[in-house]
């Protein structure tokens, strides 16, 4: 591997850190000019007796000038230390717990939407693109952006009374009960929350690839393979999909950012015991520190998700490496 490519390697790992904290200093400066005041918040007091307002804002952090409070955090936020719950007292919670408890339901759902969403929308999108001008092209992809069209305050509603209500005896026929609200420990509480958090993922994600297989099918090289009498099966697997599955991977984010957003209402609407359903909490109730930590989970995710993704974009994709050699 040539040095050009050890250094650009070497400028994504530098750019991560740098755009952590960036994000952390906006993200704590509006906190700090957010509207009310964090010890009123805390005591429900608009008139708090001046010596308990003194502990809290010890205890909380908040004496002090913006760029000591900044720094007091960003030393806390390196030590893994994202401060305390205003509300979830009883006993004093650190948000790092808050957030640990709830995160695993949330990753199971996350991971089984996104899994789904990359498991079916390459095939359909592969599909769609084959059957160009054909009306199963439009009908696929129509179909599956009505989906993502519909918001999730919507549908959620909607599949839940379908599949409870409507379709209870098709299911108790196989043996399954289909909860109506989140029920712990049942696996059919996943099918709900789990279909709605796929379907407007994978419309997207079968466009994406649509377009992508469009774009490399129209290539010199599948011409070649094509006038070799390859078949469409050997064309599609061989040429095709290897370089067209390749931008998928820098879609990894924006997956990510759509699984995210969406459990949020979702989790509030099914009764998830999960960070999206905890975070809808907290905004209600102003929980300063509790939406700073968890703003700042997710950005961590995303940097080292796309950290990762272009590490590895790099060795897989030719065309990168012969442009730094280029270069």
């Amino acid at each position: 591997m040539s040095s050009s490519l050890w250094i650009f390697i070497a400028r994504r790992i530098a750019i991560a850190p740098i755009t952590l904290f960036a994000v952390l200093l906006v993200t704590f400066a509006l906190t700090q000019v957010a509207p009310g005041d964090p010890v009123r918040i805390i005591t429900g007091q608009r008139t708090p007796d001046p010596e308990r307002a003194e502990l809290i804002r010890e205890e909380f952090g908040l004496k002090g000038s913006f760029p000591e409070r900044f720094g007091n955090y960003v030393v806390g936020f390196v030590q893994g230390d994202l401060g305390l719950s205003y509300f979830n007292r009883s006993p004093q919670r650190t948000v790092q717990e808050l957030l640990g408890e709830r995160i695993w339901v949330s990753a199971q759902l996350g991971l089984i939407s996104l899994a789904l969403t990359y498991l079916l929308g390459i095939p359909l999108g592969v599909y769609a693109a084959l059957h160009r001008g054909h009306w199963k092209d439009p009908a696929l992809i129509g179909g599956l952006m009505v989906f993502n069209a519909v918001p999730s305050l919507v549908f959620l509603p909607l599949f839940a009374w379908l599949l409870v209500f409507q379709l209870d005896a098709f299911f108790q026929f196989f043996g399954f009960d289909i909860p109506a609200v989140w029920v712990p420990g049942d696996p059919a509480s996943y099918l709900i929350p789990v279909v709605v958090l796929t379907l407007p993922g994978l419309a997207g994600m079968a466009r994406f690839v649509r377009v992508s297989v469009l774009t490399v099918i129209d290539e010199d090289y599948v011409r070649t393979a094509r006038a070799k009498g390859l078949g469409q099966r050997a064309v599609v697997y061989r040429h095709v999909l290897r370089n067209a599955l390749l931008p998928l991977s820098t879609v990894m984010g924006l997956s990510i950012v759509g699984v995210v957003g969406g459990a949020i209402i979702v989790e509030t609407l099914y009764g998830v015991p999960g960070i999206g359903a905890f975070i809808f909490q907290s905004v209600l109730q102003r929980d300063f520190n509790v939406l700073l930590g968890f703003t700042m989970l997710v950005a961590t995710l995303l940097v080292v998700s796309n950290l990762i993704v272009d590490i590895c974009y790099v060795f897989i994709d030719p065309r990168i490496r012969y442009t730094r050699r280029a270069a």
